[in-house]
C-alpha cells in the first residue's frame, strides 16, 4: 500500500537546532568556530535520530522533506506583515543548511523547496492530489495550519508529541471542526502569523458566528446574526477575504514529482 509522509523540515529542524542551541545563549552569536560546528554536528544528529523515529512510527512507502522558500512568499506580496514577528533563521542554522540538506539525502529521502512557495502550500498540493486517488498521506508537524487537511483524510502526527493530531483534537483545542477552521482563523487572527483577525470579535463571538453558515454570506443572511455583526462583518470584508486566502494553502501547484522520486529508501533521492 502507498504510504506518502511529508514533512515539514523546517518546523522539524529550527526545533531540534534551538535545543541544540540552548546551552549557548545568549552568545550564540559570537562562538567560536569549533564550536559551531559541534552544534551543527549536534543538531544533525537530533534531526537524522528524528527522521529515523518518524520513520519507524509512520511506515512510509514514500517520504519527502519539505522546505519553505529562503525568499519572499506570495502571502508576503498579498500582506506584507505577513510572520512579521517571526525571528529570522539563526545565522549558524542557515550557513550549514545546505550540508545538513546533503545529509539527509545520503540516508535515501528526497527533499524539496519551490521559490515563492511555504512548504505548506506544496504539502498541501502534494497530499490532496493523493487524497484523490484514495492514497494514504500522513504529515509531520507541529503547524496547526496543517489541521484543515484532516477534512480531506489526511493524517496530521506531531513527532514531539508523539501523537496523531485527528478532529476530535481540533474540537477540544479550537471549538470547531477543521472544515471551519479557515475561517475561525480569519476572524480570530493568529498571533504566530501576525495576522490581527477582526477588531471586537474573540473565539466565543467567532464560535457562535460560525453556528450560523458554512459561509460568511450565509452567516451574514442568516436571521439570528445581530445587527452589529452584520455591519461588522460587512466593514471588515476586504480584511477577512485577504486572511481567508492567507490561512488557506495552496492546493494546485504543480511541482513536477512522481511518485518514483519519492520512494523510501531511495538510491538517488530527488534534491530539487
Amino acid at each position: 500500500m502507498t504510504h506518502l509522509v511529508l514533512i515539514d523540515a523546517m518546523n522539524l529542524i529550527r526545533r531540534l537546532y534551538a535545543a541544540q542551541e540552548r546551552p549557548y545563549l545568549p552568545l550564540s552569536d559570537q562562538l567560536t568556530e569549533s564550536t559551531r560546528q559541534q552544534l551543527m554536528k549536534n543538531t544533525t544528529q537530533a534531526v537524522e535520530k528524528a527522521l529515523r523515529t518518524i520513520i519507524e512510527q509512520c511506515q512510509p512507502s514514500h517520504l519527502l522533506l519539505v522546505f519553505d522558500s529562503q525568499q519572499a512568499t506570495w502571502r508576503h506580496q498579498l500582506y506584507p506583515d505577513y510572520k512579521a514577528n517571526r525571528s529570522p533563521m539563526p545565522a549558524i542554522l542557515q550557513q550549514a543548511l545546505p550540508e545538513l540538506q546533503q545529509h539527509i539525502l545520503q540516508l535515501g529521502i528526497a527533499i524539496y523547496k519551490q521559490e515563492g512557495y511555504e512548504a505548506d502550500d506544496i504539502i498541501a498540493s502534494l497530499a490532496l492530489k493523493m487524497r484523490q486517488h484514495q492514497q494514504a498521506v500522513t504529515v509531520v508537524s507541529t503547524d496547526k495550519g496543517y489541521c484543515p487537511l484532516l477534512d480531506s483524510g489526511v493524517k496530521l502526527y506531531d513527532h514531539f508529541r508523539r501523537e496523531y493530531l485527528d478532529e476530535a483534537y481540533v474540537q477540544q483545542k479550537f471549538g470547531v471542526p477543521s472544515r471551519r477552521l479557515i475561517r475561525y482563523w480569519s476572524l480570530v487572527g493568529d498571533s504566530t502569523n501576525h495576522i490581527p483577525g477582526v477588531a471586537g470579535i474573540g473565539p466565543k463571538t467567532a464560535l457562535e458566528l460560525l453556528q450560523l453558515g458554512d459561509t460568511f454570506t450565509e452567516i451574514l443572511q442568516h436571521p439570528d446574526c445581530p445587527k452589529a455583526m452584520r455591519v461588522k462583518l460587512t466593514d471588515h470584508k476586504t480584511d477577512i477575504q485577504c486572511f481567508l486566502q492567507l490561512f488557506q494553502p495552496r492546493t494546485d501547484l504543480e511541482l513536477g514529482l512522481n511518485l518514483q522520486q519519492l520512494r523510501y529508501p531511495n538510491q538517488e533521492p530527488t534534491h530539487a
